[in-house]
């Protein structure tokens, strides 16, 4: 495959300058090196034509290599798409945006370049991931928590840049303190304080002069970020979680309440929502719990079953209908008094019932800690991933991503939302994933999101009416305001052009950005829907 409306003899050129750039050995172009960057969960698994391919990779160990390379495709006009571990599961892998680009691999960046204990912040390439970032931690005895997503064999950079989260931070990019990026020209640009010469809080101080233009290479194609630091979180004395639950549908109000309350008062860094007795769907080949059945009749009505019907099948099944749950972290005494706090105020709803899941106290024995649950105190696994391969997970899966407001109002009205897209436009036999409720994180202070998960089959059929259903939902949740914060590279026009607000000023700002940067378009066309002048009629 070539590049787009780049010819065989100039992409043979660039693939030679890339070579004497950064080594032979480091330039993939046989079929079978660039195949291993293929979308290992496409969408478009089953439909060749369809698929997001790159036509070479190269994998730059330096700044200046990058640079480079960078140049070497001005000079060709050959589109780049930049990954740092290319491990993005369900939201498009190493694939790029736009067929034909070729990947910068910035995997052998991967040095931890400097870890400040006294003011908690560590600075590192893109090729950097969690695990590699906790046995650095470990080995070298620093008293950090590292801000994990569930699966740990991805970047930090890449993962924050994309807004990925974490149980440790929530908002992974909201600890970003200082970023260095590779401009598309070439240049080196150092954000905030960077900008000074021979700063001295660059990591330090969020800020410098001017614009604050870190969120302008997040989820964007501006630039190719080759350092960040970030902000750290030291390890507590004490670590616990809670869980209230209730047997009244009702009750879900006042307990997001109480919830929120204490996020906002900063007691709580963590909380999600859920309705058990609404979730009937059970582990791939695992028996379904005995309720499962009425849940089911319930969920396929139209109205999705009054409260009072619920709260009957809660009562018999001994299920909850109504649960929240709360993390603290911090000096043992402060955790226990704030447990203590949360348990007067949730007493406060009659019928309430709180219980402390688990209370961890540091140094931790991991022997204790079973996998699934490490990522929670700071601790990569791969355990997601691997669960999930014990399933029928077929040929994977990508997410559906919405984000509601932090409010048993907003909740109620977005599973509802989501029943009517899927009973009106979902065959029978893939009803089920959707209409049972999934569990709603509040990572970030004041919002619920979401990560509703849509199967791939060997049967291209199936897969077109997964992908019609996903179009359907985000149009529809869209238009009754609640948009997805990320989603699958294959999907990244169609959620931008629901940012459409005076005639998609958002979109057309970017593209004037885009525009005046990247003239020849060369870096991520198409990412997050924005593309370069030159391929925007496409």
């Amino acid at each position: 495959m070539l590049p787009p409306n780049v010819s065989k003899s100039d992409f043979a050129a660039a693939l030679q300058e890339f070579e004497s750039a950064v080594g032979k050995e480091w330039v993939y172009s046989v079929d079978d090196d660039v195949a291993l960057y293929r979308d290992a969960y496409s969408p478009f698994a089953v439909e060749p034509p369809l698929q997001m391919l790159a036509s070479a990779a190269v994998a730059p160990s330096s700044v200046e290599q990058v640079q480079q390379v960078v140049r070497i495709a001005n000079k060709y006009k050959i589109p780049l798409y930049t990954v740092s571990t290319g491990r993005n599961l369900g939201y498009g892998g190493s694939s790029p945006a736009q067929s034909g680009s070729v990947v910068v691999d910035l995997k052998r960046m991967n040095r931890v370049l400097e870890v400040n204990e006294a003011e908690a912040f560590v600075v590192v390439e893109p090729g950097v991931n969690f695990i590699e970032l906790y046995r650095y931690f470990e080995a070298n005895g620093h008293p950090f928590m590292v801000a994990t997503p569930e699966p740990g064999w991805g970047s930090l950079i890449g993962n924050a840049l994309d807004h990925g989260v974490s149980y440790v931070m929530g908002d992974n990019f909201a600890s970003a303190r200082g970023l260095e990026v590779v401009l598309p020209n070439g240049e080196v640009l150092r954000t905030g304080m960077g900008a000074l010469p021979n700063s001295r809080l660059w990591h330090a101080f969020p800020y410098g002069f001017g614009p604050n233009i870190n969120g302008l290479f997040s989820q964007s194609n501006f630039g190719i970020v080759t350092k960040m630091g970030f902000s750290l979180a030291r390890k507590p004395a004490m670590q616990a979680e809670f869980t209230v639950s209730s047997a009244k549908s009702d009750d879900l109000y006042p307990l997001i309440g109480v919830a929120q309350a204490m996020r906002q008062q900063g007691l709580l860094y963590l909380s999600s929502a859920a309705s058990p007795i609404r979730s009937p769907m059970g582990p791939p080949g695992i028996e379904p719990p005995p309720h499962a059945r009425r849940a089911r009749e319930l969920l396929n009505r139209r109205d999705g079953g009054s409260p009072d019907e619920w709260d009957q099948l809660g009562v018999e099944s001994g299920v909850p209908v109504s649960v929240v749950t709360g993390s603290v972290r911090g000096p043992t005494q402060i955790v226990q008094a704030t447990l203590d706090y949360a348990r007067e105020q949730f007493a406060k709803i009659p019928g309430a019932k709180f219980h402390i899941d688990k209370a961890l106290r540091f140094p931790l024995n991991l022997d204790e800690i079973p996998p699934d649950q490490r990522p929670k105190i700071g601790v990569p696994s791969l355990w997601p991933f691997a669960s999930l391969a014990m399933g029928d997970t077929r040929r994977g899966m990508y997410f559906f991503s919405p984000v509601c407001r932090a409010t048993a109002e907003d909740l109620f009205a977005i599973r509802q939302t989501v029943r009517e897209v899927v009973l009106d436009h979902a065959d029978e036999s893939i009803r089920d994933l959707f209409l049972g409720w999934i569990l709603a994180n509040t990572v970030y202070p004041n919002a619920f999101i979401f990560a509703y998960p849509f199967a791939i089959t060997d049967d291209a059929s199936v897969n077109k009416k997964y992908r019609d259903l996903f179009t359907r939902l985000v149009d529809t949740c869209a238009e009754r305001g609640w948009g997805e914060y990320r989603t699958h590279v294959a999907f990244q026009s169609e959620v931008m052009n629901q940012y459409s607000l005076n005639n998609h000023v958002l979109r057309r700002f970017c593209e004037s950005v885009k525009d005046a940067i990247d003239p020849n378009g060369i870096l991520a066309p198409g990412k997050s829907g924005i593309w370069p002048r030159r391929m925007r009629e496409g």
